[in-house]
């Protein structure tokens, strides 16, 4: 008999021991969850709660449990504590998932921007597709960033573009979708437009596909003014200056990017330098100021770097390129970028 109580004490203990060793594990991998993992599991647990039906268990349980009265009546009493601490504790533990990390002088602030701001980025050589939660598509230019909030249908469907989007919106006339570019906005129900929008530009350029959108801008005394575009029209707007101009043209060449094709029309080679770099994510490097001033006709329909830089080479003999690819840096483990020089060819 001895023996046994002392088989059962020590198997008491083992499981005790194991509890204890799952209780640490757990309390470690919570230690790495960061502060939106652990909102967005209280968010889990309370949906949990609400979804349990308390009184049907309640009543599964008693229908299994057989013994006296006394039994019964401590059962019951023990089911009550249970509910009564059951609450507190789960608001507790709530508090402190979703607030005790926040102890700032504006937490309500630091919550909401954490949860509701989506942004997303195209990195140089790189074009994007996004479908935006309202439905509306969206291409993303090399180089650009895109940010929203959630929940994203409202008053007002704001995007914040920094670069270049083409956007084929989804119509909803109770709810405008504004593209807010610097210091400007381009307002619109349901079309198809590109914005052209890179902060080192001087310009912000919108060339209209579909529809009809309004462009809005501070301008020179600082007062709310816009221009309303109409199809084909492209808008430029010095960001310096504040001045608009608007032509009704072919503005392929301004949306052609988001099907991977480059449209070249009479452009200057600073300008195809600049394209390259934000298309294949390379340094292009001018050697000889004169190569500047060269202007080039031509379309790339999808063509991989290489071949870009022979068709350069064949529409004007007199310049030379050279390709040298990134290499591995042993300090930062990262690739640094390719290089693409252009000179003059010295066998002409």
């Amino acid at each position: 008999m001895v023996f046994e109580i002392a088989k059962y004490r020590m198997k008491e203990q083992n499981h005790k021991m194991n509890a204890e060793s799952e209780l640490e594990k757990f309390i470690k991998s919570r230690a790495g969850l960061s502060s939106f993992d652990r909102k967005l599991e209280a968010a889990k647990l309370i949906n949990h709660t609400n979804s349990v039906d308390v009184e049907t268990a309640c009543k599964k349980v008693s229908s299994k449990i057989s013994g006296t009265k006394a039994s019964r009546s401590f059962f019951t009493a023990l089911t009550r504590v249970a509910a009564i601490l059951t609450l507190p504790l789960l608001a507790f533990a709530v508090w402190s998932l979703f607030f005790q990390e926040e102890q700032s002088e504006e937490p309500v602030l630091l919550v909401q921007n954490e949860i509701t701001w989506q942004e997303i980025y195209s990195p140089l050589g790189m074009r994007s597709f996004v479908v935006l939660p309202d439905g509306t598509n969206l291409w993303l230019n090399a180089g650009s960033r895109l940010r929203y909030g959630i929940p994203f249908t409202r008053e007002r469907r704001e995007v914040e573009l920094s670069g270049e989007a083409f956007i084929d919106v989804k119509e909803n006339e109770q709810s405008p979708f504004v593209v807010k570019a610097q210091n400007a906005e381009v307002e619109v129900l349901g079309t198809q437009f590109n914005v052209n929008a890179y902060s080192d530009a001087e310009q912000i350029q919108v060339a209209l596909k579909e529809g009809k959108v309004k462009f809005l801008f501070d301008g020179d005394s600082g007062a709310k003014k816009y221009c309303e575009l109409n199809p084909n029209d492209l808008l430029a707007f010095n960001k310096k200056s504040k001045t608009v101009t608007r032509a009704n043209t072919n503005i392929e060449k301004y949306i052609a990017w988001h099907q991977n094709i480059m449209i070249l029309d009479d452009t200057p080679m600073t300008e195809v330098a600049r394209l390259m770099e934000r298309w294949y994510g390379v340094k292009v490097i001018i050697k000889d100021e004169s190569i500047k001033k060269y202007r080039f006709t031509t379309v790339f329909d999808n063509e991989p770097l290489f071949r870009v830089l022979e068709l350069l080479e064949l529409s004007s003999p007199k310049i030379k390129t050279t390709y040298i690819p990134g290499k591995p840096d042993d300090e930062t483990k990262k690739l640094s970028q390719s290089i693409v020089t252009i000179t003059k060819n010295k066998r002409l």
